[in-house]
């Protein structure tokens, strides 16, 4: 029977699941749920499972590099809930059903935050005083999954591009844009949450802290209530006052409609051309994401907001973060056989002598 690498990857709308070929990294069954429920039942029905890949969405400064989940490290990913309160707690949940039901077995954290390591400190800085920044108020970046992949991957659309001075969108239910050099991260429009940045489905993006001051002070918002408005009704969805699906919206015949899919491809422009001082231009803009993929108006709209930044190459690249898990989780695997077998090497090595 087929060895399987299966990858669990949480998002803010819904969970997709995957089960890899552990020896060739063949995608053999992809399934989205909606309820952790769904996910549990699947993850029951697998047989012959080596590991488990979980995407992570904030490993905060001290997780750079996919990491093997112990109860350590559970719990301090756990602490880290605060700065991602959409995902960081089902896909904690999520890690202990795999966990009860897979208990013998390696479950590797995949994290969103860990390719944005290479972003400059100019660009991690926050304008606050230092003993902020060393309290961990910093920008972090997200969507680091789907950028590995577009970097991994651009050398097959764009063999002079990766290399240049490029730029991803990844549009979804989640949104940001990532400035790259060298297939590295050197700049990214979300920082120390999943807040910042790009207008998206629920979340209102970049926005004046006059306005969050105003709500607290004098609306008399309590911070529970100005969190859910700030991460589940906003953006497109409390533009339109109809729906944070985009499709959806590009289907409306109504006003509300129209404002919140101009305010989308106008703050996006913003914040991709806010990226081009870190890597001094643009030779390539790639979009990837639900939104990026599937609706070439937006993505037409986009480009077209940008095009006075001179000539440069558009692509559309199809995300896959669950193979960048699924080969974290084969490189630990592997790992992990080469150790046992220089341990038992080395064993046999001195009993023999």
């Amino acid at each position: 029977m087929t060895k399987l690498i299966l990858t669990c990857n949480a998002g803010s709308h819904n969970t997709k699941l995957a089960a890899y070929d552990a020896s060739t990294l063949e995608q053999l069954e992809h399934k989205i749920v909606q309820t952790t429920d769904e996910a549990v039942a699947w993850f029951t029905g697998e047989s012959d499972v080596v590991a488990i890949a979980h995407r992570v969405v904030h490993g905060g400064r001290e997780f750079t590099h996919p990491a093997r989940i112990t109860d350590n490290v559970l719990a301090r990913l756990a602490a880290l809930t605060p700065l991602a309160p959409l995902h960081q707690p089902h896909a904690i949940t999520l890690i202990n059903a795999a966990q009860k039901h897979y208990p013998h077995i390696d479950h590797i954290a995949c994290f969103d935050t860990a390719f944005h390591n290479t972003m400059p400190e100019i660009a991690r800085r926050l304008p606050l005083p230092q003993k902020y920044h060393d309290e961990g108020l910093m920008r972090y970046g997200f969507h680091g999954l789907s950028y590995q992949h577009t970097a991994q991957v651009l050398p097959e659309h764009a063999k002079d591009k990766p290399h240049g001075r490029v730029i991803a969108a990844h549009l979804g239910g989640g949104a940001s844009a990532c400035a790259m050099k060298d297939e590295q991260s050197v700049d990214s429009t979300m920082g120390f949450s999943t807040l910042d940045g790009l207008m998206m489905g629920t979340r209102c993006g970049a926005i004046d802290a006059g306005v969050l001051l105003y709500l607290l002070e004098t609306d008399g918002m309590p911070v529970p209530v100005l969190s859910d408005l700030l991460y589940q009704n906003s953006g497109l969805k409390g533009v339109s006052a109809i729906s944070d699906d985009m499709k959806e919206l590009l289907h409306s015949k109504t006003q509300s409609a129209s404002d919140a899919i101009a305010l989308y491809c106008h703050h996006a422009a913003k914040q991709i051309a806010g990226l081009i001082p870190s890597i001094g231009g643009i030779d390539a803009l790639v979009f990837t994401g639900g939104i990026g993929e599937n609706a070439p108006s937006i993505r037409d709209t986009i480009t077209t907001h940008l095009r006075w930044l001179g000539d440069f190459d558009v692509y559309v690249i199809p995300t896959n973060e669950e193979l960048v898990m699924a080969t974290a989780c084969k490189d630990h695997h592997k790992n992990k056989q080469r150790k046992d077998h220089d341990h038992e090497t080395y064993r046999r090595h001195q009993k023999n002598n």
